[in-house]
């Protein structure tokens, strides 16, 4: 096991796949995604690694604003608006483009994702560009608090590249249970964790350098729950093959996520005062 396992950070990744793997269970034996838990329990899902985290936190003598716990300037909220959406466009092109998938007006593109849904252009833009972004925030955050915030905090003083590599790995994996349950890649589950987890590395190296760059993990929150309220553009992206392929997280979300990545770290490199005030020294 990588030397960056220190007992306490092993032990908040066990408690958190712990705690989810049992709502996992308890949502299967429910019958699965089919369920009328799965509206709460889904969701509710993202809230733990955040929880575990603040408790953690605590037990160990630090504030949660030693974890990321903080505001962050405006312009970073409106960089992660525009990386993400950017990552969306850029997505939805690369599938045009490989015929993997088709542009359709929003409209057009909602109507084919939900059917007896009635709603006006402006309206959807609000909704989903705008309100989406807000009302998913205290999900967004209840993810990164516990991945960006707490873990890779703990994992910097391994490295840059050990926290984005554990970090990343785990995140995908984590998500297990709900895939194999059908969720993200319904025509392929098994082969839906792998391409999860592959693709979690170049996001979460996004959501690590909005994290470090603004020393805010509410911040990157934001970007997560823009990532999930705005998907598929609100349908102006319309898939034409597996979710396997098309769906942002799936195989070809990754190659997107790594350009941008770089990009953003060749743009504005991380540096050592970055990582300084973002680490936490392990015991």
């Amino acid at each position: 096991m990588p030397s960056a396992w220190d007992i306490r950070t092993r032990n908040y990744v066990y408690m958190v796949f712990g705690f989810t793997f049992a709502l996992n269970l308890f949502l299967y034996l429910q019958g699965g995604l089919e369920a009328s838990a799965a509206a709460v329990l889904v969701p509710a899902q993202m809230l733990v690694p955040g929880i575990v985290a603040g408790v953690f936190a605590r037990r160990e003598g630090r504030t949660l604003r030693e974890y990321g716990m903080r505001w962050g300037k405006l312009r970073y909220y409106l960089v992660a608006y525009g990386v993400i959406l950017g990552a969306h466009a850029l997505h939805a092109l690369l599938c045009t483009v490989t015929g993997l998938g088709k542009l359709v007006p929003m409209r057009e593109g909602l109507a084919a994702w939900l059917p007896s849904v009635e709603i006006s252009t402006p309206v959807l833009v609000l909704v989903i560009f705008i309100l989406g972004p807000v009302q998913t925030m205290v999900f967004g955050l209840g993810e990164e608090f516990g991945w960006r915030g707490y873990l890779v905090a703990r994992l910097l003083p391994h490295g840059l590249a050990p926290a984005i590599l554990i970090s990343g790995v785990t995140w995908g994996l984590w998500h297990a249970p709900l895939i194999l349950m059908g969720h993200n890649f319904p025509d392929a589950p098994v082969a839906g964790v792998f391409a999860m987890t592959l693709t979690m590395i170049p996001l979460g190296t996004i959501l690590i350098w909005l994290r470090l760059k603004s020393q805010s993990a509410v911040v990157a929150g934001f970007a997560h729950a823009t990532f999930n309220a705005t998907v598929f553009l609100g349908g102006a992206f319309l898939p034409t093959v597996g979710l396997f392929w098309t769906n942002p997280v799936g195989l070809t979300g990754f190659p997107v996520f790594a350009i941008i990545a770089g990009l953003l770290f060749r743009l504005s490199p991380v540096d050592a005062g970055d990582m300084a005030k973002a680490r936490v020294p392990v015991d």
